[in-house]
Order: C-alpha cells, then sequence, then structure tokens
C-alpha cells in the first residue's frame, strides 16, 4: 500500500492543490483517464485508478480525491483508511454529515456514507463554499 502525507490546503502526496494541469500530471505519472466527472462539470477530471484529480475551468487542480489503495497521513496520524472516529479524533475541525465527515475550514470530506470510508478529498480554501 502507497503511503502519502496530506497537508491540508496545500498538498496531498506528490499533488500539489493549485498547480497546473501539466504539473500535476507530471508529479503523478502518465497512466491516468481522463473523464467528465458529471455533465455540469467545469472541466475534466484525471483518473489514477487510486486517486482522482479535479480541475477548475483553468486547469488548475482544486481537488485530489484518494481511495483506499493509498493510507493517508495528517500531522503524523493515519486518517485514511481507518474509523470515521479516528480520522475526527485526528483531525478536529471534521464534522459529520450525511455522507461522513466534512471540513470547510481545511476543505476536507471524507465520503462514507454507510459507515465505511471510501474516499478522502483534500481541496483549496474554500472548495466546500
Amino acid at each position: 500500500m502507497n503511503l502519502w502525507t496530506a497537508n491540508p490546503l496545500t498538498s496531498v502526496g506528490p499533488i500539489k492543490l493549485g498547480a497546473t494541469r501539466e504539473a500535476v500530471r507530471k508529479a503523478a505519472g502518465p497512466e491516468f483517464e481522463e473523464f467528465r466527472k458529471s455533465p455540469s462539470s467545469d472541466n475534466t477530471t484525471d483518473d489514477y485508478s487510486s486517486f482522482h484529480i479535479y480541475y477548475d475551468e483553468n486547469d488548475i487542480c482544486v481537488a485530489v480525491e484518494v481511495f483506499p489503495e493509498i493510507e493517508v497521513v495528517v500531522n503524523g496520524e493515519v486518517v485514511f483508511p481507518t474509523t470515521l472516529e479516528k480520522a475526527a479524533a485526528a483531525i478536529p475541525s471534521l464534522e459529520r454529515d450525511d455522507d461522513g465527515l466534512i471540513s470547510t475550514e481545511q476543505s476536507i470530506g471524507v465520503y462514507a456514507p454507510y459507515g465505511e470510508m471510501e474516499s478522502i478529498l483534500f481541496g483549496v480554501r474554500g472548495y466546500y463554499d
């Protein structure tokens, strides 16, 4: 399993939030598929199988969503995949919502609609505003 360190609002593993699509692809590697997440998406998403990269209309990275093939550490604590309780203890700004946990302050979302973590997303400041 890969281990990535996340610095909320700044970076996730090798990916810098706010970087250009070109810089992200250089850091993440050449093995990806580009797709449109939904008909209303501002831009296409890069699918690297174990993580997705989201871009704004100017091809700037606005979020990284990580899936269970990658373990994510924040402030020295594993926050994904783990339990919702452990993630909330490691990141105190995370609060329960209908689909898992969210921190609007740090632009972090944990998708766990059935209690099991399916993904964790780190976005740029204001991503959930």
